[in-house]
């Protein structure tokens, strides 16, 4: 396994290919409760001031883009996918939200925005862990203004090292050990895992103050695939596992068993 980052032509390939149904997640339960707890945490850090302008960085097909649009913020959504980006401004035109979100084709690793452009910086579903995360975590603190926050999510270590054990051993091994740094998920071929630690020590070299951790997909990566893909299901079911996913996600003891970390911070 190469121990660095995937290249930004297969980024690009991957997410392209994917673009015409990778809203198809957000339909499933699974989908529904990730997006969930990310909200609940989520708009507790947005600006106050709700024209503020919010950098949505790797927000592909608008996922969080349009809803915080519609609180009145001014967003712009930036990809490196063509077709990620085709997705979201249909949405954006249906919505009636082209004034309030403006769409632009963006390598992560060097941003084309100035210096501290941005009040507040939303980098989420992982394109830190997808991309170069040094390189991208430099250029998203680069545009955040002085006392911005920022928002970001990464793939968790230890999860994707359980799965691996069934297969690896040795390799899950490296990984627990942090000899291991990369690993194939979903479509890409190297996406670089964290523990909350390691996370937490990225952004603290690169002059953010870690302001909190949270997990992500504690408990509904434990439940049956079959389960997690439902579309037609009980929204009791829905607000049950909802409300469990959202009390773990703030529980240290098992903070590393989340598939997604996410952290906010402040410049």
């Amino acid at each position: 396994m190469q121990e660095e980052p995937e290249s930004i032509e297969r980024i690009k390939s991957v997410f392209d290919e994917l673009s015409s149904r990778f809203d198809s997640f957000a339909e499933m339960l699974q989908g529904r409760v990730y997006g969930y707890v990310t909200w609940e945490h989520l708009k507790k850090y947005l600006p106050e001031d709700e024209n503020s302008l919010i950098l949505d960085a790797g927000g592909g097909t608008g996922k969080w883009a349009l809803p915080l649009a519609k609180r009145g913020y001014r967003v712009i959504l930036c990809d490196i996918s063509k077709g990620m980006l085709e997705q979201a401004e249909k949405k954006i035109i249906k919505e009636n939200l082209s004034d309030r979100v403006k769409i632009q084709e963006e390598n992560l690793t060097n941003l084309s925005f100035p210096h501290e452009m941005f009040d507040f910086v939303l980098c989420e579903d992982g394109p830190i862990s997808i991309s170069d995360s040094q390189k991208v975590l430099s250029e998203l603190r680069r545009v955040l203004k002085k006392e911005g926050k920022i928002w970001a999510s990464v793939i968790g270590r230890y999860p994707l090292a359980l799965t691996e054990a069934e297969k690896d051993p040795e390799q899950a091994y490296k990984l627990c050990k942090r000899e291991l740094h990369y690993l194939p998920y979903k479509g890409i071929e190297r996406a670089r895992v964290f523990s909350p630690d390691e996370l937490q020590n990225l952004f603290e070299r690169n002059g953010i103050e870690v302001i909190k951790l949270y997990g992500n997909r504690i408990l509904m990566r434990s439940l049956p695939e079959q389960i997690q893909a439902m579309t037609d299901f009980d929204e009791r079911l829905f607000s049950d596992l909802a409300e469990m996913e959202l009390a773990l996600s703030e529980e240290p003891s098992v903070l590393g068993m989340a598939e997604y970390l996410q952290i906010t911070g402040e410049k």
